[in-house]
């Protein structure tokens, strides 16, 4: 599948060991709840992503089943809120986050966990629960751009302020920022480029608290610059690109007024910030089409042409070399192949066989595009791509056009 260096990295918060509660299936009291697929991944590799169970191709570990979900939160306090639509953080007011999660349910008092839902010995339905996993959570967190090192630990955050300074973040895998401890040892130089004569001119950041920075002035937009970062004295140089289109921005609240009437926490997660489609066309706006999330149309035939119109727009970004964007049309395609799993019932049983697998396919190659597309590496996400489109392929032959 692909080589150890890489992504999303520890464990799952569901216990594949543990037994589902013995009980039988939550009653029926209306629209059954649309589950995401269930895929085997490594306990100790959670980049492995396959359809069914088997060895781990690296530790040779048994993988275990889990269920990803994507789901709206907090940036700055994953999953203490959770939505399935975009809107504001009930606790601060900044605007939720798209992420991604591991699922499960349990009962009230009980360590064992279900990847699927149920009842309880008493009755009362299974609880969900929303799952942390490492390198789940990758959204900028002061308006900048964000990047994971392809040692798949550290993870950084370039912003460049309107003041002419340029600051670096760094993080843990869970997106946490790290120590003064842990900084401290960090050097980075970067590299700012002049767009009429292409001279790359060097500037050392200075560590300023726990994060480093540099004033590089006022750099015409969209502005170029690389850094290498070493994390270790000695050791090896991380590049990292950064194209700023605009100055960064602090997420703020409305009004800059702290909202009150925080949900209930449920437990930790998490993915990525899809940008928010305003009233104006993206024409109009200047925004990349590929950029704007659409809604699930309502017939098959809509949705398989915005299916293969993403398709496309991934395929775009791969060629323009625009790797942190392809997560946008990604997980609007596996949005679209879940919305068409709901209409698989309509084909016939021939059919189905194609359709079910497809989806499945798809949506496990929708979560290594945005996987793969954080770290940069082309070949992977080549790899992964053609599987996408062989999913993509499989699907549209499955359903009537």
């Amino acid at each position: 599948m692909r080589s150890a260096a890489l992504l999303f990295a520890l464990a799952l918060a569901v216990n594949p060991a543990a037994a589902p509660q013995p009980a039988r299936p939550a009653a029926a009291t209306g629209p059954a709840e649309k589950l995401p697929p269930i895929s085997y991944t490594c306990p100790m590799h959670p980049e492995i992503l396959e359809d069914k169970g088997g060895l781990c191709p690296i530790c040779k570990m048994d993988l275990v089943p889990i269920r990803l979900d994507s789901v709206w939160t907090c940036a700055t306090r994953p999953l203490a809120v959770v939505q399935d639509a975009p809107g504001r953080c009930a606790i601060d007011g900044t605007a939720l986050v798209k992420v991604t999660a591991a699922i499960s349910w349990s009962c009230p008092g009980s360590a064992q966990e279900s990847i699927t839902p149920g009842t309880c010995p008493d009755g009362s339905p299974m609880q969900k629960k929303y799952a942390s996993r490492a390198h789940g959570n990758h959204n900028p967190q002061h308006g900048g751009l964000f990047f994971m090192a392809s040692d798949n630990t550290h993870h950084l955050e370039g912003a460049y302020l309107p003041t002419g300074l340029f600051r670096m973040y760094f993080y843990d895998e869970f997106t946490k920022p790290q120590t003064l401890a842990e900084v401290k040892n960090y050097a980075a130089t970067l590299m700012v480029k002049d767009p009429r004569s292409g001279k790359e001119t060097p500037y050392s950041l200075v560590r300023s608290g726990r994060y480093l920075q540099a004033a590089i002035g006022k750099v015409p937009l969209p502005a170029e610059m690389w850094a290498k970062v070493k994390f270790a004295p000695g050791g090896k140089d991380n590049r990292f690109d950064f194209t700023f289109a605009a100055y960064s921005k602090e997420p703020h609240a409305i009004g800059g007024a702290t909202m009150t009437n925080a949900a209930p926490a449920t437990t930790a997660p998490l993915v990525e910030t899809l940008p928010t489609a305003s009233a104006a066309s993206p024409a109009s706006s200047g925004i990349d089409p590929a950029l704007v999330p659409l809604p699930i149309p309502d017939t098959v035939p809509e949705m398989l042409a915005q299916l293969k119109a993403r398709t496309d727009q991934i395929r775009a970004f791969i060629d323009k070399g625009t790797f942190a964007a392809i997560y946008v049309p990604a997980f609007q395609a596996k949005d679209l192949a879940l919305a068409l799993d709901a209409h698989k019932t309509e084909l016939t049983i021939d059919r189905q066989k194609v359709a079910e697998p497809a989806i499945a396919k798809l949506v496990r190659s929708a979560y290594l595009l945005d996987a793969f597309g954080d770290i940069g590496n082309k070949q992977q996400i080549s790899e992964a791509y053609a599987k996408f489109v062989e999913a993509a392929n499989d699907i549209h032959s499955a359903f009537p056009q």
